[in-house]
């Protein structure tokens, strides 16, 4: 039995056709592993947007909504990770698919092995824009008042923000030397004693085993998709790319 890991499917994103190929797969994925999964984890952005509205759920991904539904209800443990893009989650998933959320980073032991599990947006520390922002969309009275905006418009305006950021940082680099993630992580990895530090955000595969533990960052999903997977001995990175034209 193993454990996966996946993040940053952006489900949403226009145009519509990728949005909708870029679902099949990950549906896919997720029927072809529920033979062995042990749990499964999401770590953030897997919608590219999320507004829980009090009597409305967003247009589309219904085919994803209810394959999780379908795992947990065979009793699959589902972990959902809030991510920059899906931060406005209340209990619309978890009353209704079943998962297992988690509003920041989560700390568990899996066959014996230390991890630290997390979206990852947060830790660098120096982008104090992002940090404006994220605070701007965990703001409690502010989220009150974009709940009030008709979802025509605040829907839009989400999405149309989402594809304009997308292409003014399209996909980070990764270079430990000097990235302020990894630098944050090492110190989280130092302090909590980890054996493994998996996080998304990023965009960009990474599998590095230094500093007396490993450190992981999830593939996107744009470019055929990619997932994690630990079978209690190794940690490998899997790609979909191969065979995406098949789904």
């Amino acid at each position: 039995m193993n454990y996966y890991f996946a993040a940053d499917v952006h489900l949403g994103l226009p145009p519509y056709e990728d949005s909708r190929k870029r679902e099949l797969r990950f549906v896919n994925w997720l029927d072809s592993i529920k033979s062995d999964a042990k749990e499964i984890f999401l770590l953030g952005d897997i919608f590219d947007f999320w507004f829980e509205y009090k009597k409305v759920v967003p247009r589309g991904f219904v085919r994803t909504m209810g394959k999780i539904a379908e795992l947990t209800d065979a009793g699959i443990p589902v972990h959902f990770f809030a991510g920059n893009h899906d931060l406005w989650v209340s209990d619309y998933l978890q009353s209704e698919l079943g998962v297992i959320f988690h509003p920041t980073d989560y700390t568990v032991e899996l066959y014996g092995h230390k991890f630290c599990l997390t979206h990852g947006d947060a830790l660098n520390v120096r982008d104090k824009s992002h940090a404006l922002l994220r605070w701007i969309f965990t703001n409690s009275k502010l989220r009150k008042v974009f709940a009030g905006i008709h979802p025509h418009i605040g829907l839009s305006f989400a999405h149309a923000w989402s594809k304009s950021n997308r292409k003014k940082h399209g996909r980070m680099e990764f270079n430990p030397d000097n990235n302020p993630f990894y630098n944050k992580v090492c110190e989280i990895a130092k302090e909590q004693k980890l054996d493994f530090f998996v996080m998304g955000h990023l965009h960009v595969p990474v599998n590095l085993s230094e500093n007396g533990f490993n450190f992981v960052v999830l593939p996107d999903w744009f470019s055929g998709g990619g997932y994690a997977v630990f079978d209690g001995k190794t940690m490998n990175i899997k790609f979909l790319t191969t065979f995406a034209e098949n789904f």
